[in-house]
């Protein structure tokens, strides 16, 4: 299934639950809370290794966090965001 990233990333800000930023994202995939981690394509490395070294499913975003932010709905740069719940949108499938 091809699915538009942008489109599922704002359905899951306004229908969804998201936690912002690396290390409020980072607690959330080591807590267990998070169902998707969606980082920037210039997420730092060793935000990324702490992330996937969690076992958490991992999208990793084509645009650099100065393009995630707006996409989502927000006036600042966006590095990691944890989706804990996905709402109506259907992000998963890009994961699956």
């Amino acid at each position: 299934m091809d699915i538009n990233i942008d489109k599922s990333l704002i359905k899951v800000m306004r229908t969804g639950s998201v936690i912002i930023g690396t290390n409020l994202t980072i607690d959330a995939a080591e807590q267990g809370n998070a169902k998707l981690v969606v980082l920037a394509s210039n997420c730092p490395e060793n935000v990324k290794a702490r992330i996937q070294a969690t076992g958490t499913a991992v999208l990793v975003y084509e645009g650099t966090n100065v393009d995630l932010g707006p996409v989502c709905g927000k006036p600042f740069t966006i590095a990691a965001m944890a989706i804990i719940e996905v709402g109506e949108s259907d992000i998963m499938a890009a994961v699956a």
